[in-house]
């Protein structure tokens, strides 16, 4: 893998925690709103058939949250990486590309000149790419 790989990996990853938690969230109000048991004995097998739906919801809850935090340790370990890198300036601006949508972001929240930004960040790539290779 190289920096520019990892970099974007660690973009994606958010995104990919954001749409998880939606699906989770959609998941856990489909049970917490159609809540609708009755006690009469007659309809027991529909009050069976509604418990195991909410068991079916609930299992695949577990299974986003489980998702969301193994994207997170992922994220985590990966993110080692770019503290390795030994400059705390590449460092920066290796967290505001990342963190920005675009590069002219990430400049504007440096607040730095356009040039200034690019020989940063191709500084900070290439100390990437070595701490990466470091790790083969």
């Amino acid at each position: 893998m190289d920096a520019k790989q990892l970099i974007n990996q660690l973009k994606s990853i958010p995104k990919l925690i954001q749409t998880l938690e939606e699906d989770r969230e959609a998941t856990l109000s489909v049970v917490y709103g159609s809540q609708s048991y009755s006690d009469i004995r007659v309809q027991t097998s529909k009050t069976n058939a509604q418990e195991a739906k909410t068991v079916a919801y609930l299992d695949q809850s577990d299974y986003l949250l489980k998702q969301i935090e193994q994207l997170h340790a992922e994220r985590q370990s990966m993110l080692e990486y770019v503290y390795k890198v030994d400059d705390l300036n590449l460092v920066m601006v290796l967290f505001a590309i990342i963190n920005n949508g675009t590069l002219t972001e990430a400049q504007g929240h440096l607040d730095v000149s356009r040039s200034t930004f690019f020989r940063l960040k191709r500084e900070a790539m290439a100390k990437l790419d070595e701490v990466l290779n470091a790790n083969e």
